[in-house]
């Protein structure tokens, strides 16, 4: 499915209005609250920016909800809807608050706890690696959960050969070996059917799915989400992904389990190539080794691992 669904006229109403509060208040808000745009330097270019991506959100959303398909759109506009489709809610709300009787006190406020109250537009340069890091770390404590599911569930393969196969690599990546794409996509036919395709798996092993790349852990919605992702995947090869900036770079492998912060350039481009040459072979029905690629790719690198802890206190044995 490469189209999204409209939402309800109700909702429609609602975000229309709201998209017009926050770019028409922008000069106001500046007025209202000076001492904030005095204090944090921040601020004024975090409100530019909240605003111009309002904008461009609203353009990419009338057109997802009018039937174009997710296909037609570029890696930035994606990535945006992605993004700005949480940011919004909750900073959009600051902005109404904020023009509320003593509602000038709430962007102070909100500074005391950006990574909960403020987007990424209010962020400095150390708050974003430092914020990144953190989601990571969450992220990426699922990956142990993941494999044991996917070594728990391969007692339901009926053939030898390929229970062999999928368990050989769940050994890998417990010694430590990197695995390379094609080995990946030798057990793509596991995760079209039985045990591994999206309406087998239980609802625990969705969540940590989920969880892992930071999507929704309902089952429709977290299919939607990854779909999503891959046409961002698509994307970004038609336009190149040595084309992308050091920044763009580190979203992009972030967003696909990496932990980007210490690697060079060319090792961030590798694991994106690797990520988008699975991408490639991935549609509805073995949409589950898609959600599965963060651990199957990322589990064994340095920078993952320095955020998973120590082995020792990790290590256990697979359950049965």
């Amino acid at each position: 499915e490469d189209k999204v669904n409209p939402p309800t006229r109700t909702k429609r109403y609602a975000f229309d209005r709201l998209v017009n509060f926050i770019t028409s208040s922008a000069d106001k808000l500046e007025k209202r609250v000076p001492s904030v745009f005095q204090v944090y330097r921040t601020f004024r270019t975090g409100i530019s920016g909240f605003v111009s991506d309002t904008k461009d959100f609203y353009r990419v959303s009338s057109k997802l909800w009018s039937g174009e398909s997710l296909g037609a759109f570029s890696r930035k506009d994606l990535e945006l809807y992605r993004q700005f489709s949480s940011d919004l809610p909750l900073v959009g709300l600051i902005f109404v608050i904020a023009f509320a009787p003593a509602g000038a006190a709430v962007f102070p406020l909100a500074y005391v706890f950006p990574r909960h109250l403020l987007s990424h537009h209010f962020w400095t340069l150390q708050q974003k690696e430092e914020f990144r890091r953190i989601a990571l770390t969450n992220q990426i404590k699922h990956y142990d959960s993941i494999l044991d599911y996917l070594y728990l569930l391969s007692q339901h393969i009926g053939d030898e050969t390929a229970k062999q196969n999928i368990r050989k690599i769940i050994q890998k990546l417990d010694c430590s070996v990197v695995l390379n794409s094609q080995e990946i996509l030798e057990v793509l036919p596991l995760f079209e059917g039985k045990p591994y395709n999206m309406e087998c798996l239980s609802l625990r092993h969705m969540r940590h799915l989920g969880k892992s790349l930071g999507m929704s852990v309902r089952r429709k919605k977290l299919v939607k989400d990854a779909l999503l992702l891959h046409f961002m995947d698509v994307a970004m090869v038609r336009e190149g992904i040595m084309n992308m900036t050091e920044e763009e770079l580190d979203k992009a492998c972030s967003w696909r389990g990496l932990n980007p912060q210490g690697l060079r350039r060319t090792e961030k481009v590798t694991y994106l190539n690797s990520w988008t040459q699975i991408s490639s072979s991935i549609h509805d029905t073995n949409i589950s080794l898609f959600l599965h690629l963060p651990v199957l790719l990322g589990y064994c690198l340095p920078t993952n691992r320095e955020l998973m802890g120590s082995r020792n206190t990790r290590s256990r044995e697979r359950p049965q």
